[in-house]
């Protein structure tokens, strides 16, 4: 009697239902990381128009703004040049669950034809919707830029 190669429906149930159980411990870890970089990819966002305002701001001799959207800083934000630049205005948006907010005032940020940030220093914090941590970004009067954990968002 000849013998047939493959799989008797047993053991393909078997192995469905064994990657079904590993399928469903690693999502949850794939989720996370996921909202992770969401936070990261915000914050860098945020922290390089900061950086690009400060350093066009120096270079051209012009105030440069970096301002809230319409409906303020979780809906995003522009980067604003001078009238007489040929630079044009750059918008950003947050990642999917990730909110910005500004501390203390939904203001924009100025910064003066030296690099100094007018109305003195700004913190801003990233959060994101599902993980208990964020970042804090803090700008010195002077325009240093530097992050931080924020362990409660």
């Amino acid at each position: 009697m000849a013998r047939s190669q493959g799989f008797t429906l047993v053991e393909m149930m078997v192995t469905v239902a064994v990657a079904a159980i590993l399928i469903s411990i690693a999502m949850p870890s794939l989720n996370r990381i996921a909202d992770s970089n969401a936070l990261k990819a915000t914050t860098r966002d945020l922290v390089s128009t900061i950086n690009t305002a400060r350093s066009q701001s120096i270079s051209t001799r012009t105030d440069v703004e970096v301002e809230p959207a319409t409906g303020g800083w979780a809906d995003g934000w522009s980067i604003t040049y001078d009238s007489a630049a040929t630079e044009a205005s750059q918008d950003y948006v947050p990642r999917d669950g990730v909110t910005v907010s500004r501390v203390g005032t939904n203001d924009s940020m100025i910064f003066r034809s030296r690099g100094g940030l007018s109305g003195g220093a700004a913190t801003l914090t990233v959060c994101h919707q599902d993980l208990g941590n964020g970042r804090t970004i803090s700008v010195s009067f002077l325009g240093k830029v530097t992050t931080a954990v924020k362990e409660d968002c």
